[in-house]
């Protein structure tokens, strides 16, 4: 997962703003996997702020890395999956969505792995300096965890409990107010047709996932049907989003990660392979591999500019990447 800087050297300093700032990103997401963040000091405005659920609010590029650092039980091993990454850019400004998905854990012997796993979405605003794009905002919502407690004894974890309660608190992210296609819906860059059908998945997955319907309505035709468990076959929007947003009602939370899109564009229409990151309890023979829990089939349009399904089939099952995927 590591990438080469941004802007500020030869090699990142030609790329399109998008690529840039996943760059950035990514670099970021291995420091904090790594638990070194002054590292990456200088990949922040000097006032950046950072709202964690799971550790709290943060002003300033030092409050950051202090307050981002792991404590507690000595960790082995840590690795963070990073997907599902956009980012909309509008001149100087720009807004990324991305989700993360990660494992702490201690080797017990005999290939046996004593694990905390754990998933949450980021929503990140960044600022283009003299220096190139620097983060300005990380925001961060915890959306479960499982396992070993012990290796997060400092953070404030999730309860599970769907709808209000007494203890309830306002989450960090509000999709309708932060998230990039509510922020910059009409950016400078949307990319190759190949990035904009995969933008597709993102904004479904996005939507769903943060249950933010009217975002959802964005992403299938009229006439759009679908085969999705446990639903069945569906016809038309109006049924797809309906079902979804009865589905999504009842959870706590949702994580639609997916890696390994297969894109083939035709003029106005295209198909796409999706495979989704499921998590797993790993060991040490797994522990690296690429394994996934469900895949989609899909066909796209455009209409008007934007790529929507017509057709989505999801297809539960455990696959493990090989040539064929």
């Amino acid at each position: 997962m590591m990438v080469n800087d941004h802007s500020n050297n030869a090699s990142g300093q030609h790329k399109p703003s998008r690529a840039q700032i996943q760059d950035i990103f990514l670099t970021f997401a291995k420091a904090l996997e790594e638990n070194n963040l002054s590292s990456v000091k200088s990949y922040f405005i000097p006032d950046a702020k950072a709202n964690f659920s799971n550790l709290g609010e943060f002003n300033g590029v030092d409050a950051i890395v202090d307050g981002l650092a792991r404590e507690g039980t000595k960790i082995e091993i840590a690795r963070f999956k990073i997907t599902n990454s956009y980012v909309a850019v509008s001149k100087e400004q720009a807004q990324q969505s991305a989700y993360l998905m990660g494992v702490f854990a201690n080797d017990m012997g005999k290939g046996e792995l004593d694990t905390f796993l754990f998933g949450g979405h980021f929503v990140n605003t960044y600022l283009h300096t003299t220096e190139g794009w620097k983060i300005s905002h990380l925001r961060f919502e915890l959306d479960w965890q499982h396992g070993n407690f012990n290796y997060v004894a400092n953070w404030k974890l999730t309860d599970g409990i769907v709808g209000w309660h007494p203890k309830a608190v306002a989450p960090t992210i509000l999709s309708e107010l932060d998230a990039p296609w509510r922020v910059f819906p009409n950016p400078d860059d949307r990319g190759t047709d190949e990035e904009q059908v995969i933008e597709t998945y993102l904004r479904y997955s996005w939507a769903l996932d943060q249950a933010d319907f009217s975002l959802l309505t964005t992403v299938f035709t009229e006439n759009a049907k679908a085969d999705m468990s446990p639903f069945g076959p569906m016809s038309g929007r109006k049924e797809i989003v309906s079902m979804l947003k009865i589905l999504r009602s009842g959870q706590p939370y949702m994580q639609h990660a997916a890696t390994n899109f297969k894109v083939k564009v035709t003029g106005g229409t295209a198909t796409m392979d999706i495979y989704r990151v499921v998590p797993f309890n790993p060991n040490r023979e797994n522990l690296d591999a690429q394994i996934f829990g469900a895949r989609y089939e899909s066909r796209l349009r455009r209409e008007e500019g934007v790529w929507k399904f017509e057709w989505l089939h999801y297809i539960p099952g455990w696959i493990t990447e090989s040539k064929n995927i």
